[in-house]
């Protein structure tokens, strides 16, 4: 698990840039107007150059509800809470979903490593050379489909949600009886 901690220097906003090259430096730079020089494009996409190399970038915007992090790892963790508390501890989500007890108190609890806070951001800049990256480019892709994936898990669930899933999992299981019964014999 993580834990995010406020770092002394965060900046309060950045933009993320995504460049086709490696660059070997990690870490804060000093970038003036001279190196780094932004056109802003009435489509959403930039374009700019770098080392004299025309790139184009795509801005894919973080959705409303999710916040993008700038984080430092750190080799420090979060205390681990005494054992105080007797027996389990159960939040009722469904009263359809069966809940087995699990003696895990010899189990010791997983450390909270904690990550510096640098800055927060809306959006990240994909560079491509010459042209636009596409939704194929790897980036992209990665970034939408992480977005959704998270949704998918943390996303709310209703009873309507989990009886639609229901219903799929008893179409399929239907389904792959019926292929397996429909043996046909000479």
């Amino acid at each position: 698990m993580l834990a995010l901690q406020r770092n002394a220097n965060f900046t309060d906003k950045c933009v993320v840039n995504i460049l086709p090259c490696r660059i070997h430096h990690n870490g804060p730079t000093k970038v003036t107007k001279r190196y780094w020089s932004l056109e802003a494009e009435k489509d959403g996409t930039a374009t700019s150059y770098f080392r004299g190399r025309k790139l184009r970038g795509k801005r894919i915007n973080i959705p409303s509800g999710y916040q993008g992090v700038v984080a430092k790892d750190t080799d420090r963790y979060l205390p681990q809470p005494s054992k105080t508390q007797t027996g389990p501890t159960y939040t009722v989500v469904d009263e359809d979903i069966e809940i087995a007890e699990e003696d895990d108190d010899d189990d010791p609890p997983e450390p909270v490593k904690v990550f510096e806070e640098l800055s927060t951001f809306e959006e990240v800049i994909v560079w491509g050379h010459d042209a636009v990256p596409t939704n194929e480019d790897t980036f992209v892709k990665g970034i939408e489909e992480w977005i959704a994936f998270a949704e998918a898990i943390h996303g709310p669930s209703t009873k309507n949600s989990l009886q639609n899933n229901r219903q799929l999992v008893a179409q399929e299981d239907n389904q792959d009886i019926s292929t397996t019964t429909q043996v046909s014999t000479p």
